[in-house]
């Protein structure tokens, strides 16, 4: 019987049997073969899936329903339905993998590599263990069957270590350059990459993988959704760290070995690296013949290898070379292009100014707007945390300078904060910059790098960095004095004061004054006309896995920060202000980014989409990111009221800005 067009709900289009024997020998067949999945069994599989804590950010690395209209019921088990692309998205991924050959005594042996970024190949330490074995290795793409089963003749390219590479054995990962040109003069781009994604959560439990590979140095073979991705129990799993390696059934052989795993987005979940033998039983006699028994494999989580690499990018050069490649598959700029050298940065240290230089310094004005922003508020957390350094008379923590405070972290050693008033309308350009740093006497040298951290020369570290105001030189740069002269006195004090190392974080990417300073030009054009009036609340964004650097230099080694935050409030009308709120910097890193869907199956954002590595957020997103109290001004956040769920948005052009 069919239903009706019309009668409504979800089966309507169900032709069912009236046979209960037909209906009885089904499910009788069903339980006595795995092949099948009974109902029960999916119901499980999905109270399985929405348990697991990757839950929510699996969903988000899901295509829209337009796009993928069977996505989320196959992660939950409740439908194997995929749109006809996944066919033509897979063709395109297998184009970057290839076959390794490492020449040996005995001719040579294989292992499967692929490209994940600009002439970058990824692999196992395994399979390439040192330079000098890198550099006679040839990568040879398109060794596979034609639609008609001719086999391909390889197109090999020669490595280039020399240029990168990149070592892990704990990890099991190696990455190296390769030509751009292949020995017949084929260019590597015709294989595109596979970029990718630094973020944790592209798979689940229970969810079906897809493995590409070389196995047994045979031609590329593919292992379509054959393999599920196995849930550890923790406690039965000592020593296995899953947040580094993840675990999945599927059909592979020796020389499949670097090859990745997908999800059905076709992202790379993980680095496929070796497989898990089936235990001994107690008592029974190991036999040398048996051919061993693999019940799963594992693989490396590509999340941990970009942990990895960030921890040990200022210490290990050629880790920093990945990442900035790995940045550009995905349209990233790379975060060398901001960490300049040489010593066109060295700057003249001086002198603390007095401590009488500070009497009738006021700082930050709460009262600036027309709603009321208390400091203390703000960093309340990170006071009662006992993470803001306190200032050596015992008076407080804030260092008050002019128009604008600044806060430290103590365990970090530099700014936890700062928050400046602008007044758009009486700015006063103080003249010439003078680039003349001080620490300042108000707070203790152990909570302020001097030059001894800045300058190439006070260590052996392969970068180095520029002093990075937090309060831009022109923000304070300003006054409402009547007298000229006097005007210009104020301005030049405010301009003096951001050179102070309790206003300077690291510089390590294309985040300046510039940058920053369009957008706050920008915000003043949106403020009212007759007072623009502004005050923004800057930081760094610390993470625990921050990278180290400068463990021979004076008070070294610190965490760098790689991300920085903005919160601009300005008054909109005599009685109204606005807020907006800004993420600069490594973005990939921001929980708010999987708002954003930025990652559509293989397919990144364009260069020019991403170019600035700039978003604007959600005040709530950034007191996520920061443990800071924002309340007062959350309710005036112009992105965060916004009747969307997409509250995370790249800015490509300052005219995106939404306040």
């Amino acid at each position: 019987m069919i239903s009706k067009p019309d009668a409504g709900g979800p089966d309507n289009d169900i032709v069912s049997t009236q046979s209960e024997a037909l209906s009885r020998a089904v499910e009788k067949a069903a339980g006595a073969d795995s092949v099948y999945v009974t109902s029960a069994a999916r119901s499980r599989r999905r109270t399985r899936a929405e348990a697991d804590k990757r839950f929510n950010v699996r969903k988000d690395f899901l295509e829209s329903q337009h796009s993928d209209p069977n996505g989320f019921e196959r992660i939950i088990g409740d439908s194997d339905l995929m749109s006809i692309n996944f066919l033509d998205r897979g063709r395109r991924a297998a184009a970057a993998v290839c076959r390794i050959k490492v020449p040996s005594d005995g001719g040579a042996w294989y292992g499967t590599g692929f490209l994940v970024g600009p002439r970058l190949l990824l692999t196992n330490h395994h399979v390439l263990g040192n330079a000098d074995e890198a550099s006679q290795c040839e990568a040879e793409f398109g060794y596979e069957h034609d639609i008609d089963g001719v086999l391909r003749e390889p197109v090999c390219f020669n490595l280039r270590p020399h240029e990168i590479f990149y070592t892990n054995a704990e990890l099991d990962i190696t990455f190296v350059a390769v030509t751009p040109l292949s020995e017949d003069g084929v260019p590597l781009d015709r294989y595109g990459r596979l970029p990718l994604i630094p973020l944790s959560g592209k798979a689940i439990g229970g969810e079906w993988v897809t493995i590409i590979q070389h196995p047994g140095s045979e031609p590329k073979q593919i292992a379509i959704r054959a393999s599920q991705v196995i849930t550890l129990d923790a406690r039965a799993a000592a020593g296995i760290d899953p947040e580094r390696f993840i675990h999945y059934s599927t059909d592979t052989e020796p020389g499949s070995s670097g090859a990745p795993v997908f999800n059905d987005q076709w992202q790379v979940l993980a680095l496929h690296h070796k497989a898990v033998p089936a235990p001994e039983k107690p008592g029974t006699p190991a036999k040398k013949s048996t051919k061993p028994v693999w019940i799963a494999n594992e693989g490396v989580r590509i999340s941990a290898i970009f942990s990895l690499l960030e921890h040990r990018r200022f210490s290990e050069p050629h880790a920093g070379l990945v990442l900035d490649r790995l940045d550009m598959s995905l349209g990233l700029t790379p975060l060398s292009q901001g960490t300049m050298a040489g010593e066109t940065l060295l700057e003249a240290d001086r002198r603390p100014l007095p401590l009488a230089r500070w009497t009738q310094v006021r700082g930050y004005d709460p009262a600036f707007l027309s709603e009321r922003v208390d400091l203390a508020k703000i960093y309340k957390p990170a006071l009662a945390a006992g993470k803001v350094a306190p200032l050596l008379d015992g008076s407080g923590h804030e260092l008050a300078y002019h128009h604008f405070t600044t806060l430290i972290r103590a365990d970090r050693r530099f700014p936890l904060m700062t928050a400046v008033n602008i007044d758009g309308d009486r700015l006063v350009h103080p003249g010439n910059r003078k680039d003349t740093w001080r620490r300042d006497a108000r707070i203790a040298d152990e909570f302020q790098p001097d030059g001894d951290f800045y300058e190439k020369n006070k260590g052996s570290d392969p970068v180095q960095f520029s002093r990075g105001h937090q309060v831009r030189l022109l923000d304070p740069c300003w006054s409402a004095l009547p007298n000229v002269p006097q005007a210009l006195a104020e301005s030049q004090l405010g301009a003096e004061d951001t050179f102070h190392y309790t206003n300077a974080a690291p510089q390590v990417q294309t985040y300046n004054d510039t940058d920053w300073g369009n957008l706050e030009d920008y915000l003043l054009d949106k403020a009212q006309v007759t007072q623009k009036r502004l005050t923004v609340f800057t930081g760094p964004i610390y993470r625990d896995n921050d990278p180290l650097y400068g463990k021979d230099r004076k008070g070294g080694p610190w965490q760098i920060p790689l991300s920085f935050w903005k919160i601009a409030v300005l008054q909109k009308s005599p009685g109204k202000v606005a807020a907006a709120a800004f993420i600069v910097g490594q973005t990939q890193y921001v929980q708010a980014l999987y708002e954003a869907k930025v990652f559509s199956g293989l397919k990144p954002y364009t260069v020019d989409e991403m170019r600035k590595r700039r978003i604007q957020t959600t005040i709530v997103a950034i007191e996520a990111e920061t443990g800071l109290d924002f309340s007062t001004v959350r309710p005036f956040d112009a992105q965060g009221t916004l009747e969307s769920t997409r509250q995370t948005r790249w800015i490509s052009d300052i005219n995106d800005v939404v306040i």
